[in-house]
């Protein structure tokens, strides 16, 4: 009985280790990676693609309009598309290797280990017709949400060396202020190396 006993305290403690495990890493609202973990682990998907001469890219996505969400619909309605938009994009991943991260706000980012720039254009408009087909159901009614996207890619040999992880978010964000320029609900891309080679010879 003793014996049980200390199995089960240490069944017990473990699992309590993987709860909170899971709660360090996890945004509480919408069950997507919280920016810790995107910050521990991207970097190690860079490192692993730039072994490995595989390509990596990484989307970074933004709910159109929020703020006008939140001022009609109310937070709770915006909290709830917010929700939502994680279920969809998670549902719609390879969940054997890809993964999405809360970047903050409104902003998602969806990182696609060896997935080459078309690849990832592809994966970007795939979401984005997605989140705009069906409208989202908050306790506020129906709200229709469009979304627009950034992708950054590394080449498809993989990442250089002198590649870093700010740089591959901040090439991503520029493509996604370039979506939203242009009239948002699109998708915009860039190959980093490649942009980085044609304004160094520039």
């Amino acid at each position: 009985n003793a014996g049980r006993r200390i199995l089960n305290l240490e069944h017990s403690l473990r699992a309590a280790n993987q709860r909170n495990r899971i709660l360090s890493i996890t945004d509480a609202l919408t069950g997507a990676y919280n920016r810790r973990y995107l910050m521990e682990q991207l970097p190690r998907e860079l490192e692993r693609c730039r072994r490995y001469a595989y390509p990596l890219s990484v989307l970074m996505c933004d709910v159109d309009h929020f703020k006008r969400i939140n001022d009609v619909r109310g937070h709770t309605a915006g909290d709830e598309v917010l929700q939502q938009f994680a279920a969809r994009t998670q549902k719609s991943i390879r969940s054997t290797s890809d993964w999405v991260a809360r970047y903050g706000g409104e902003e998602f980012l969806v990182i696609l280990p060896e997935t080459s720039h078309d690849g990832a254009l592809h994966v970007a408009e795939k979401l984005r017709d997605l989140i705009s087909a069906t409208p989202f159901a908050t306790r506020n009614g129906d709200c229709a949400v469009t979304a627009s996207f950034g992708v950054a890619s590394t080449g498809p040999n993989g990442p250089e060396i002198s590649l870093k992880v700010d740089k591959l978010i901040r090439a991503a964000d520029e493509c996604l202020y370039q979506s939203k320029q242009e009239g948002r609900n699109r998708s915009s891309g860039q190959e980093v190396e490649l942009t980085m080679t044609l304004k160094a010879l520039g």
